[in-house]
């Protein structure tokens, strides 16, 4: 399989979570080629005063890898600053959310692991 660029194709997701504004997204693997793996691989593009909300996981982990700008990132109730090059790793039975605090969009790869 080759996926290019061109063909990735995003939807908007306004109030993500209960957070604040309109959000893209994108995966770039279907449920079946993830097979019981994982619920998502993809790309995350959250605007300037945007907001992915709390939310808590069961049953399975998410990693976001920040690609590019500014966030405050909410870990189980403590708040981090997070900048292109982090990864952050939030485990079954926590809870995670995220928002933009820079000027420009905030690009996440964001990837759901079940457990087995």
């Amino acid at each position: 399989m080759y996926l290019k660029n061109e063909d990735v194709k995003f939807e908007s997701v306004e109030n993500a979570r209960g957070g604040k504004g309109t959000i893209r997204k994108t995966s770039f693997l279907t449920k079946e080629e993830m097979k019981e793996n994982s619920r998502l691989f993809g790309k995350i593009i959250i605007p300037p005063g945007c907001s992915f909300g709390y939310h808590v996981h069961e049953k399975e982990g998410e990693a976001y890898h920040i690609l590019a700008g500014k966030g405050m990132y909410n870990d189980n109730g403590t708040e981090y600053e997070v900048n292109a090059g982090d990864t952050t790793y939030t485990m079954s039975g926590c809870g995670h959310g995220i928002e933009n605090i820079g000027d420009t969009d905030l690009e996440i790869i964001a990837l759901i692991l079940l457990d087995k």
